[in-house]
């Protein structure tokens, strides 16, 4: 993960080394390669095989990913998968961000990144955080 956030000039080394809650962890090829065997994941990208590993060599239960492929083998390997969607929508719930807030960056997810989202999952999203809204 860190090959594709850190090296390829997405994110700052400095601002993920800063958070509090990441920990680095360093998968050693032999390792990530029985993994990828074991498991049939030979069809995955090296980094999605190795946000993988990790969840299961340390315990972590929740794989955030918007890759379609990657969610199933998550599924599969008894992981949780959490897309862009969910954590926004777990972030509102958890009254981290006001509505507003949420419907803005739903909305951001299909008018302004990268991630391939349809208008239609969008405004289901924003329906269902008002309805959330609406019984809190």
């Amino acid at each position: 993960m860190w090959s594709e956030t850190v090296e390829q000039d997405r994110v700052l080394q400095g601002d993920v080394l800063g958070l509090s809650i990441v920990q680095r962890h360093t998968l050693l090829q032999s390792e990530g390669t029985q993994f990828i065997r074991e498991n049939g994941l030979e069809n995955l990208h090296a980094g999605e095989c190795e946000s993988l590993y990790p969840c299961q060599q340390i315990g972590v239960s929740i794989l955030l990913t918007d890759d379609l492929a990657v969610r199933e083998q998550a599924k599969r390997l008894s992981l949780t998968p959490v897309g862009s969607l969910g954590i926004v929508v777990g972030a509102y719930c958890l009254g981290h961000i006001s509505l507003a807030e949420a419907e803005r960056h739903i909305t951001d997810l299909y008018d302004v990144s990268s991630l391939f989202v349809t208008r239609a999952v969008v405004e289901l999203a924003v329906e269902q955080l008002r309805k959330h809204s609406d019984q809190g």
